[in-house]
C-alpha cells in the first residue's frame, strides 16, 4: 500500500503544529530548568562534604519510619562550597538531581568568594561567633554590589553542575537585618530581595526553594519553585505552605525533634514529603516517611 502525497503531506503539517504547540506550552511553564516534582524523595546533608562512597551519605539501604525498605533519593541538598563537581556528577549518574546549599542572609568565611573585599560594606551584626547579618536592603546604598556577589555565588552552583538554589537565611533576614538607617527590614524590603534572588536562579538556568519564612508563602510561591521547611509539625505551621502543595510543587520537610509516626501520615496527606534529621544534618540520622 502506498501513501497518498497529499496525506503524507497532510501528516507532516499536523507534526509540525503539535510539535510547535507543545513548544509554547514549555516555555509558557517557564520551564527552562529542572524543578522537582511534588513525589520528589530527598535527603539533605550540609555539616560536611557528601561522601559518595557512603551508602549512609547517599541514603542506600535504609528503612523507613514503618522498617519497610525507604526509597532511594532522587534529590539531595548539600552544600554548595563543599561539594565538588565530581559529586554532583556522580549524583546525576545515580539519575538524580542536587540543590546548592548557599547563604543569602549572612555572611560566613565558609562560603564562596568569602574575601571578596564587596562584602565588607554589606557585614552587620556578627553572630554565631564567625558569621555576620547582611545588609540586604533594596534600598541600601551597597545593594547592587550584594546582588553582584550573590549572583556569583548562584553561578559557582551552576558551574558545578548543580540544578537548584537552597538559599539559606531568607527567613532571618527579616528579624536580623537591617538598613544602614538602623531601622529593621520590613517584610516587603525582605520579599522584594528573595524575589530577586529567584530572578538570579532563573536566568541561570536553577530553579530555587523557599526556606522557612512559611508565613510569607502566599506571597513568595508565585516567585519560588519549590518549598523547604523545618520542624512545620513542631512548631505548628506546616499549614502555613499550603500555597506550594496547592499549586503542585514539592515541599520537603525536615523534622528535628518529633517522631516520625506522628508527622509521616499527616506530611503524606498533605502532600509534603517528609523525614526526620539530626539536628546538625551531618548524615547520620535520616529517618524518612517513604
Amino acid at each position: 500500500m502506498t501513501s497518498h502525497p497529499r496525506i503524507l503531506l497532510s501528516l507532516i503539517v499536523a507534526v509540525i503544529v503539535i510539535g510547535l504547540g507543545s513548544l509554547a506550552v514549555w516555555r509558557s511553564l517557564g520551564r527552562s530548568y529542572w524543578v522537582p516534582p511534588p513525589a520528589s524523595t530527598f535527603l539533605i546533608k550540609l555539616s560536611s562534604p557528601l561522601d559518595v562512597t557512603s551508602p549512609t551519605d547517599l541514603g542506600q539501604g535504609e528503612s523507613n519510619y514503618l522498617g519497610n525498605p525507604a526509597k532511594v533519593p532522587t534529590v539531595y541538598d548539600i552544600d554548595g562550597q563543599g561539594n565538588t563537581a565530581s559529586t554532583v556528577d556522580y549524583l546525576h549518574s545515580l539519575g538524580a538531581h542536587v540543590i546548592c546549599y548557599v547563604p543569602v542572609g549572612e555572611w560566613t568565611p565558609y562560603m564562596y568568594d568569602a574575601n571578596n573585599p564587596l562584602w565588607d560594606a554589606l557585614k552587620g551584626q556578627t553572630f554565631r561567633t564567625t558569621d555576620r547579618w547582611l545588609d540586604t536592603n533594596p534600598q541600601g546604598p551597597h545593594y547592587q554590589a550584594l546582588i553582584t556577589l550573590m549572583t556569583d555565588e548562584f553561578q559557582m552552583c551552576r558551574n558545578k553542575g548543580f540544578d537548584a538554589i537552597q538559599p539559606d537565611g531568607i527567613d532571618e533576614a527579616e528579624g536580623y537585618g537591617v538598613r544602614f538607617d538602623g531601622a529593621p527590614l520590613t517584610v516587603p524590603e525582605v520579599n522584594q530581595y528573595l524575589e530577586q534572588l529567584t530572578n538570579i536562579a532563573h536566568s541561570l538556568g536553577l530553579s530555587i526553594a523557599q526556606l522557612n519564612y512559611v508565613d510569607q508563602s502566599a506571597v513568595l510561591v508565585n516567585y519560588f519553585d519549590f518549598a523547604i521547611v523545618e520542624s512545620c509539625f513542631t512548631d505548628h505551621t506546616c499549614a502555613d505552605v499550603t500555597p506550594y502543595t496547592a499549586a503542585k510543587k514539592a515541599v520537603f520537610e525536615i523534622e528535628y525533634t518529633a517522631n516520625p509516626s506522628a508527622f509521616c501520615a499527616p506530611a503524606a496527606a498533605a502532600g509534603r514529603v517528609a523525614a526526620r534529621y539530626d539536628p546538625s544534618l551531618d548524615g547520620k540520622l535520616r529517618i524518612p516517611c517513604s
